[in-house]
């Protein structure tokens, strides 16, 4: 491959990261097996999938217009499935439809909301970072709104809002190019309304992309992701690049704490996209996460700078001293648990293998206290993403329910979302849904059961 070809190359736009050019309404899925008669909601994933031409050498995967997947699952049976892109101006300008209604003046910002899709207060948004506002969409995924939370929203929102199993509250870490050194802690309530925010000092501008906490801490990643003026004025897609000399660390924050409160740890150098989960033991916190060597360095396009492990810190909140081991170096990302636990002590995760060119691979579950890891063996077909756990009507085990995926199914180049025992992931799933469309890898997403 010449130079030039492979300039006109972006592996972010091949394979199942290309993107689909219709937005498609399908009812009375064929399933194959036997739907869980307790899984009575939504599920559904947002991914970036631009529209119209993109120039491939600037293309940023993180940066192409939303688009939501959906599926009705409801007395054993799929009742529907759907894709719409999330309409914001730039969108709705593109389709030749009329803007969206937006609570915030015409000049606040609005990035493509591509990277989640929530239920909060009986409402759902498509979410992204870097100073953007949720766009609120109805219950079969048209926009509604582009949202300030009822007029409580300072400013910007996150891609990875965490709720609180034990308060029902929504945890956010935000960052937005314009503050400076310095990103934003918000609490949302129950009521769908921001509670708290707080104000916390940086060493630069950090590319935050998700949160974690403990009962005691609120954990903040300042990492060497950072934001670069020059890469922003030259009209980079996302103007975030690694920075050796940055100093890499993370912060607990007291759960009711200011900025001032936060106790900063060094680490080595890396990124964390996403955490698995933290919790407190002792003096110190324990967080299990997805561990990148770096993000954007040689490779600006995309995540592509080696393969990310499943790794454990240790870090004590009084001395802060840490320690760092590996917990699984098989590639893999996309990190989930039975959600009832964030903040808690967990035993069980699952996670989304991780291929070249970050290629969909396979469901894997570990098991955190015996380092157990089971991994499904028929990806030579299918390619999963991101797990998501559900746990069974009456379950006592924390491993006891469903874990469903997206897989692409690489004969009939269509999609399905396969549902498994998630204490048998290695055997034959339990239902396959057959999406009659292919649905490009994406970013995330979750079970919204009704009435969340």
């Amino acid at each position: 491959m010449t130079a030039l070809e492979n300039e006109r190359r972006n592996p972010f736009l091949e394979g199942n990261l290309a993107p689909v050019t219709e937005e498609v309404t399908a009812f009375d899925l064929e399933v194959t097996g036997t739907l869980p008669a307790d899984l009575d909601g939504r599920y559904l994933r947002n991914g970036p999938n631009p529209i119209g031409y993109v120039n491939p050498a600037k293309y940023h995967w993180f940066t192409g217009h939303g688009m939501v997947h959906g599926l009705r699952l409801r007395d054993g049976k799929a009742e529907w499935y759907r894709n719409r892109w999330v309409r914001n101006n730039d969108v709705a300008d593109l389709l030749n439809e009329p803007r969206p209604q937006s609570d915030w003046p015409a000049d606040h910002g609005q990035f493509a909301a591509n990277t989640n899709v929530i239920g909060h207060n009986g409402k759902t948004f498509a979410i992204v970072e870097a100073g953007s506002p949720p766009i609120e969409l109805s219950y079969d995924l048209d926009t509604v709104r582009v949202s300030n939370l009822d007029g409580s929203l300072p400013h910007a929102f996150s891609a990875h809002p965490k709720k609180d199993p034990v308060t029902g509250e929504l945890h956010v870490m935000t960052y937005f190019w314009g503050w400076g050194n310095q990103v934003q802690y918000l609490v949302v309530g129950t009521d769908g309304r921001v509670r708290r925010h707080v104000d916390i000092p940086t060493t630069g501008g950090p590319m935050i992309h998700d949160i974690a906490f403990t009962q005691k801490y609120i954990l903040v990643f300042d990492l060497p992701a950072v934001f670069n003026l020059e890469a922003a004025m030259s009209g980079q897609g996302l103007p975030y690049f690694w920075d050796h000399d940055y100093p890499a660390r993370i912060g607990l924050l007291p759960r009711e704490g200011n900025g001032d409160d936060v106790k900063w740890i060094d680490i080595d150098p890396c990124y964390l996209f996403h955490p698995m989960n933290a919790y407190d033991d002792g003096d110190e916190v324990v967080l299990d996460a997805a561990r990148h060597s770096k993000m954007f360095d040689k490779e600006r396009r995309g995540p592509s700078e080696g393969p990310p492990t499943l790794d454990r810190w240790r870090l004590n909140a009084v001395t802060g001293a840490h320690t760092h081991e590996r917990i699984d170096d098989r590639p893999q990302e996309f990190p989930r648990i039975n959600e009832s636990l964030v903040g808690l002590r967990n035993q069980f995760g699952y996670t989304a293998g991780i291929g070249a060119g970050f290629k969909q691979d396979t469901l894997i579950k570990v098991n955190l206290d015996s380092r157990k890891v089971e991994a499904r063996n028929d990806t030579a077909r299918y390619g999963y993403g991101e797990p998501v756990f559900i746990p069974r009507e009456g379950a006592t085990a924390e491993d006891d329910g469903y874990v469903m995926a997206l897989r692409l199914d690489t004969e009939t180049q269509t999609s399905d979302l396969a549902i498994f025992n998630a204490q048998a992931i290695t055997e034959d799933p339990i239902a396959v849904v057959h999406v009659p469309a292919r649905i490009p890898n994406g970013f995330h997403g979750n079970w919204i059961p009704d009435g969340q």
